[in-house]
């Protein structure tokens, strides 16, 4: 089964102290098997581990992981080695879609280092490792028709969109869990705005597609291409920082299944 990546993934690195929305603060991270297996043994991790229901490193104050040092830097690798963090920490902010036939690997926007890439690279999906492919006549149509829809600019699909004014759109997100600080301030200059959603203006145009396109790889074969189009519109709707907008809606709403069924609800 073959590996695909979009052909910036390799370029990814974190840029760890020097990231102002750091990933290690504000989420409680859940501990695999195999990484709790070599954290039992080790004094100084297993005390900052609550063990049940799922092992998780307890957070301290200010949600920060207990291994997060004030010049942030994370204590495990420096003293075990990047290679003896948990998956969930090692694999951030990768994801994978598995295919019968391939596997695909990208990165999200919830990172701000990964948002940098993904709207400063056109998307272009390459092979990265190639084994024995295992023909599927269905996906095989999936990726044909995937790659027909990349061809689009978001503009040509505009009809694709709910009529939903951006006051209503407002108080749809006002009332999601609310998983990042910024979000508030990104969606108020929603509030008192009657337009429709698509009358949204995509005002760089080759930062909105390679949003579009984005949303495309990671959730078409999973998701309807409407909620692509409406979330591509939506990050527009922001305002003009939109790097910082698309981050911010990624961690709001891509990482949480709660907020993605709510915004499916705008949809039916």
């Amino acid at each position: 089964m073959s590996l695909f990546a979009p052909d910036y993934y390799s370029k990814f690195k974190c840029i760890a102290d020097k990231c102002k929305n750091n990933c290690c603060i504000g989420w409680e991270i859940d501990i695999d098997d195999d990484t709790m297996d070599f954290y039992k043994d080790k004094s100084d991790i297993i005390k900052h581990i609550e063990i049940s229901p799922t092992p998780h490193f307890k957070l301290v104050d200010n949600d920060r992981c207990p291994f997060l040092n004030n010049s942030n830097l994370c204590e495990i690798i420096n003293c075990y080695g990047e290679d003896n963090l948990c998956q969930i920490c090692s694999d951030h902010p990768r994801f994978r879609n598995f295919f019968e036939s391939r596997t695909e690997i990208g990165l999200g926007m919830c990172c701000e280092a990964a948002v940098d890439l993904i709207l400063n690279n056109d998307f272009n999906l390459i092979e990265i490792e190639k084994y024995v492919e295992k023909e599927n006549t269905e996906e095989n149509e999936f990726f044909n028709y995937r790659n027909n829809i990349l061809k689009k600019q978001p503009e040509e699909l505009m009809l694709l969109l709910p009529a939903i004014n951006l006051n209503e759109l407002y108080s749809v997100l006002n009332n999601m869990e609310k998983l990042n600080i910024n979000r508030d301030t990104v969606i108020s200059v929603l509030k008192n705005d009657t337009r429709k959603i698509s009358e949204v203006n995509l005002f760089d145009k080759v930062k909105f597609k390679r949003i579009f396109d984005y949303f495309i790889f990671r959730h078409l074969h999973t998701e309807s291409l409407e909620f692509c189009v409406l979330a591509t519109y939506i990050i527009a709707s922001f305002g003009t920082d939109i790097n910082e907008n698309a981050r911010i809606f990624s961690s709001e709403i891509e990482y949480s299944d709660e907020n993605t069924d709510i915004l499916f609800d705008i949809l039916t």
